[in-house]
C-alpha cells in the first residue's frame, strides 16, 4: 500500500500521476493501493490522454460527509472516480474492464466512471 501523510506538490506516484490527485479533499491523507495505481496508468496508456481522479482516497469523516456508502473501497485506498475529456463514461467503463478493473460504476449524469480494485467482478450504473 502506498500511504502518504500529506501530499506534496508534484510528488510523483507513476509516471502520469501526482499523490494530490489521490488526497482526501478533508486531510490531505493520501492512500493508494498498488493495483489501482498500475491499473490506472495501463487505462491512461490506452486511453492515450489524462485521465482525471475526482476522487480518490476519502477518510471516513469525508466519505461520510459526500454521501459514500460505509466501508467505501475509497477509504482504503482501493478506489477512484475518473474522467477523461477524451472518452464518454461508456467508453472509459469499457476500457476499465479491459485493463482489469474489478469493480466499475458509470455516473452518465455525474460524468464520472468509479473503478476499483475489491477483488472480485460488481457493475452498476448511478
Amino acid at each position: 500500500m502506498l500511504c502518504v501523510k500529506l501530499a506534496k506538490e508534484g510528488q510523483k506516484l507513476s509516471e502520469h500521476f501526482q499523490a494530490k490527485e489521490f488526497a482526501c479533499s478533508c486531510c490531505g491523507m493520501v492512500l493508494v493501493h498498488p493495483e489501482l495505481l498500475r491499473k490506472l496508468e495501463a487505462l491512461r496508456n490506452v486511453v492515450g490522454a489524462p485521465v482525471y481522479i475526482t476522487s480518490g482516497y476519502r477518510c471516513p469523516d469525508h466519505n461520510r460527509a459526500c454521501g459514500g456508502v460505509e466501508n467505501s473501497y475509497h477509504t482504503f485506498g482501493m478506489a477512484a472516480d475518473i474522467y477523461s475529456d477524451e472518452k464518454n463514461v461508456n467508453e472509459l467503463a469499457e476500457i476499465a474492464e479491459n485493463v482489469g478493473f474489478d469493480g466499475i460504476g458509470i455516473y452518465p449524469g455525474q460524468g464520472f466512471v468509479h473503478v476499483d480494485v475489491r477483488g472480485y467482478q460488481d457493475r452498476w450504473e448511478g
